[in-house]
């Protein structure tokens, strides 16, 4: 499936999917922090906070949903929307892992980020 373009600003050549995910920033200043991931591939994703305030050149450790920690740089933020690339690509085990552990209930993968 050939990925669609959000808007003509949108360059991306490669795919990205659509889901709600949940991600946990392990280092830097949100320490702790879960935030919303609203489209990821396996070179990066889009996550939404309203509170966070990043700038381009920000590195933490995210651990998206089972996968993880990931070493992530910040490319871009507008407004609540922070664009992060991976140090390191995603392998096609672990993109496969990510998309069957997204198949299962929002609420019992947000009770397990939450450590419950």
């Amino acid at each position: 499936m050939a990925y669609r373009p959000l808007s003509p600003l949108d360059t991306r050549s490669q795919e990205r999917w659509r889901a709600m995910a949940f991600a946990r920033i392990q280092s830097g200043p949100y320490v702790g922090r879960c935030v919303s991931v609203v489209e990821f591939s396996d070179t990066g994703c889009r996550i939404r906070d309203h509170a966070m305030t990043c700038e381009e050149g920000d590195v933490f450790h995210i651990m998206l949903e089972d996968v993880g920690p990931i070493v992530a740089d910040v490319r871009w933020q507008n407004g609540a929307f922070i664009g992060i690339s991976y140090r390191k690509p995603l392998s096609p085990q672990v993109m496969a892992q990510l998309h069957a552990t997204l198949e299962q209930p929002l609420q019992q993968r947000m009770a397990r980020l939450m450590g419950g």
